[in-house]
């Protein structure tokens, strides 16, 4: 039998944002701690054609790891890169875990005679587990890799609001115009300030805009991609971010992991619907009521008033919530043992 080693499908740290530098870190981790190495990994977007650059480290590999996070949901352009990949790891001789997945309203009649090859599913919410159910597909349940492993920070004397950027551009677009024109709202983005993981040439033209586009923005006032105006305000390292956000008396949150490290921060929080139902099943994981704990785009004129009703709200729920946050960790525990134990 070959060594406890493994290759990992989906790498999220190249998509240089803290939740999937945290997520990934976690990964390696829970893996290490029994006893497993990573031989290598295939970036965030990459395609099927790019499996055979990494030929010597799938070889190595005793076991393929897939990275779910947010891209299994609407038979987006993710899901489709991930069913083209893991269809051209299954003619490998060993087996594919799939773990820390959202899934919603992908074609079953495409995906079911993969999924039913996998040695192992485990998805980060029981919305997701029941679609699969309902397909026929037998699958775990563990919280966000984000909550194995974290800092923790003390709540120091609360000041400002924060409110995160969003994966749909035109919220993060009206974020940053408010933050701009009122003190009291600390804008916060969950990029890195410059590119830690580059997939070498592929990013030359990341790296040039990461440089460049701020500056256009901040020099001239030249339309920009909001991605990029946001980077002024971006933190380089996982830890400043985590300790900004854990300073603020209340924040939206717009980005499911900006979701994930208010609740370990214990923050009060409001909550922003995204492009799948990610958010609104953390917060049944956790067994938070919607109607108190998310808004919709249409309130974004009603901010402040949900952030003051979040505050007020809150000291009901922090049992809860650390709860959730402690049977979240056993829970994920569970899971690592689950893999180390696959043939």
């Amino acid at each position: 039998m070959k060594p406890a080693t493994y290759f990992l499908v989906n790498d999220t740290r190249y998509d240089n944002h803290h939740g999937g530098l945290t997520v990934i870190r976690n990964l390696h981790l829970g893996l290490a701690r029994r006893g497993w190495t990573c031989t290598g990994s295939l970036p965030v977007s990459a395609t099927a054609g790019q499996l055979r650059r990494q030929r010597r480290e799938i070889a190595a590999a005793r076991l393929i790891v897939v990275n779910g996070e947010g891209s299994l949901h609407h038979d987006g352009r993710n899901a489709g890169r991930l069913f083209d990949v893991c269809a051209a790891l299954l003619a490998e001789p060993r087996p594919i875990a799939l773990i820390n997945a959202v899934w919603q309203d992908n074609d079953p009649v495409r995906w079911k005679p993969l999924l039913q090859r996998f040695a192992a599913i485990s998805v980060r919410d029981r919305r997701s587990q029941d679609q699969l159910r309902t397909m026929g597909i037998a699958a775990d349940c563990a919280p966000d890799l984000t909550f194995y492993d974290y800092p923790s920070f003390p709540a120091p004397a609360r000041a400002r609001y924060g409110c995160t950027d969003s994966v749909l551009k035109a919220w993060t677009e009206k974020v940053l115009r408010l933050c701009a024109q009122d003190p009291e709202i600390e804008f916060l983005t969950l990029f890195t300030k410059e590119l830690r993981h580059r997939r070498g040439v592929r990013d030359w033209d990341k790296a040039v805009k990461y440089r460049l586009y701020p500056r256009l923005w901040t020099a001239f006032g030249l339309p920009v991609p909001p991605r990029y105006r946001s980077l002024p305000h971006a933190d380089a390292e996982t830890a400043a971010f985590l300790g900004r956000l854990a300073s603020c008396r209340a924040v939206c949150v717009a980005r499911y992991h900006a979701l994930c490290f208010a609740l370990q921060q214990n923050v009060p929080f409001v909550a922003v619907a995204s492009n799948s139902h990610k958010s609104e099943a953390l917060l049944e994981e956790v067994g938070l009521p919607l109607d108190r704990f998310l808004i919709g785009p249409d309130e974004f004129g009603r901010l402040k008033e949900k952030l003051e009703q979040a505050i007020r709200d809150y000291p009901a729920v922090q049992t809860t919530v650390a709860e959730f946050n402690r049977r979240a960790k056993e829970r994920l525990e569970q899971m690592f043992d689950r893999l180390a134990g696959l043939p």
